[in-house]
């Protein structure tokens, strides 16, 4: 029969293994979010910021009605304290000298363009569990990926305790997603509309307005 301290070495162990899931280490990485730089998105959130080490879904139907000043202010913060900020196929030219303008370290800020979406999956999966990042930007191209394939993009975010933002359109919206968090936006006017469709832990279909930054895209230069 085990010893009372053998057991609890043999469960440190199976707990430490990094496809077991506890719900005390996921309450306590969502309630420690990033700060998003905007105070009312905030106070929506549970985590009181981006979830940390998970994967939050922006759905937009066209590029440049300000998704990108949304997450400026977390950005500019992660790349001010050393960490890697990936993009993979962005669907335009990020405009360097505003990034930059917005505290953006440029030196931090690393752009792939895989060929196909398997090589796309498989940049953004090793990026995640790198360890290496601090988040990480994909925009989904072509077909919509399998629900097996955004588990996996999870499952490596947390490995990797990195921030993924996934950009797709808003006609996926009703389709289920393993996200923890989920985001439509839109423009209206000279603001950007914001509706929580999803959240873990938390309360959905509240709307706000926040404030557009000035256009972050190359429009004369696509990429697609």
């Amino acid at each position: 029969m085990l010893s009372e301290e053998s057991r609890q070495q043999r469960l440190g162990r199976l707990l430490a293994r990094p496809d077991i899931w506890q719900a005390a280490n996921e309450h306590k990485r969502r309630r420690s979010g990033v700060p998003t730089g905007h105070a009312a998105l905030d106070a929506l959130l549970t985590g009181r910021g981006w979830p940390r080490g998970a994967t939050t879904e922006l759905l937009v139907n066209q590029s440049g009605v300000g998704e990108l000043s949304l997450l400026l202010p977390a950005l500019a913060e992660m790349t001010r304290r050393e960490q890697m900020v990936v993009l993979v196929n962005p669907p335009f030219i990020p405009y360097a000298p505003a990034l930059a303008s917005a505290g953006v370290q440029l030196e931090k800020l690393l752009i792939l363009h895989p060929r196909g979406q398997k090589d796309a999956l498989w940049a953004v999966e090793q990026s995640l569990q790198s360890g290496c990042c601090g988040a990480l930007l994909s925009w989904q191209c072509g077909r919509p990926p399998a629900d097996k394939d955004l588990r996996r993009l999870q499952l490596a975010a947390r490995e990797g305790d990195c921030s993924h933002f996934h950009f797709r359109p808003t006609s996926v919206a009703d389709a289920p997603s393993p996200a923890s968090l989920r985001l439509s936006l839109g423009s209206d006017g000279e603001q950007l509309a914001v509706k929580l469709l999803k959240q873990l832990g938390g309360r959905s279909g509240q709307q706000l307005h926040l404030a557009r930054s000035p256009d972050l895209t190359r429009r004369d230069q696509p990429l697609h």
